[in-house]
This record gives structure tokens, sequence and C-alpha cells, in this order.
């Protein structure tokens, strides 16, 4: 695994899965709702940004850009609607369990970075999704066949 080969939103959401990965565990998401899915979201980041290194006869099943953006955003998504649902509650949270507090604070702020990286990604390859393997010719196939071709006159010798 080389990290310098990496680009710039390679790296940044490199730093958000991690974020999320620990936050999300030290921080006791994982445990209720769909904080397990955040998680495996990160993982996916992961997989997507260093499987071209580790493998680099695997193709993946779309642009690393529109990949990025899918696990970004459910990540993002998940996490940020657990802020938001726990806002009345989180007084209560760092008065009792305040390292927990944090760690899910951390967790919020990896999968937001994880979004924001996985946009940019997108934004760099055009902004068009391309995924799922596209149906490609083969070089067995046959040619299509020739079109007739017809002669055009020039201007001055056409009929009117």
């Amino acid at each position: 695994m080389d990290f310098s080969k990496l680009g710039q939103n390679e790296k940044l959401a490199t730093y958000g899965s991690v974020a999320v990965i620990v936050g999300a565990i030290v921080g006791g998401v994982v445990g209720g709702g769909f904080g397990w899915l955040a998680v495996l979201a990160a993982i996916a980041m992961l997989v997507v940004i260093f499987l071209p290194q580790f493998s680099p006869a695997t193709n993946l099943p779309g642009s690393k850009g529109s990949l990025m953006l899918i696990c970004g955003g459910v990540a993002a998504v998940i996490l940020v609607l657990g802020l938001l649902a726990s806002l009345g509650f989180l007084s209560l949270y760092f008065s009792l369990f305040a390292l927990n507090a944090i760690f899910f604070l951390i967790a919020v702020a990896g999968g937001i970075l994880m979004g924001w990286a996985g946009w940019q990604a997108f934004q760099a390859e055009g902004g068009k999704f391309q995924i799922g393997n596209a149906s490609t010719s083969t070089a067995t196939s046959a040619p299509p066949p020739a079109a007739p071709s017809e002669t055009i006159p020039p201007n001055d010798e056409r009929q009117p």
C-alpha cells in the first residue's frame, strides 16, 4: 500500500473512512441503529481506494469517483441523520459518556469528510455515474455491414 500514489480526494476519503470506523466502534454507534451501515460504507470506501493498488488486474464495477460518491454519501447521510436524531440527548450523552460522545462526533465528521471527498472525486471524473459493467463488443464479433456508398455529383452537374 503506497499512500503517496493516492490523489488528494483519495487521501481525504481514507482519513474520513478511518475516522468513521474508529469513531463508530469506540463511540458505540455500531451497537444500535444504522451505524453498522456507515462502518460498512467506510470499509467499502477503503476497498475502492486501495483495491487498484493491491490487485491491478481487478476491475471495479464502476468508475472510482462514482463508487466513492456512493460510499461517502451513504456514510455521511446515515451519520448526520444519527446526529440530528440524538441532538436532544447529546448534552446527557456528553455528561455521562464524554469519551463515547467525542468519538461519535469524530465518526460524524469522518462521514462528512468521506461524502465531500467522494463528491470531489465524482466531479473530477466529469460528474456522470458510471456504475456496472458496460457491454462492449469483443474482437471476435463480426463487423457491422457496410452501408452502400453513393456517388453524389458536384452541385453544377445536378439535374433540377
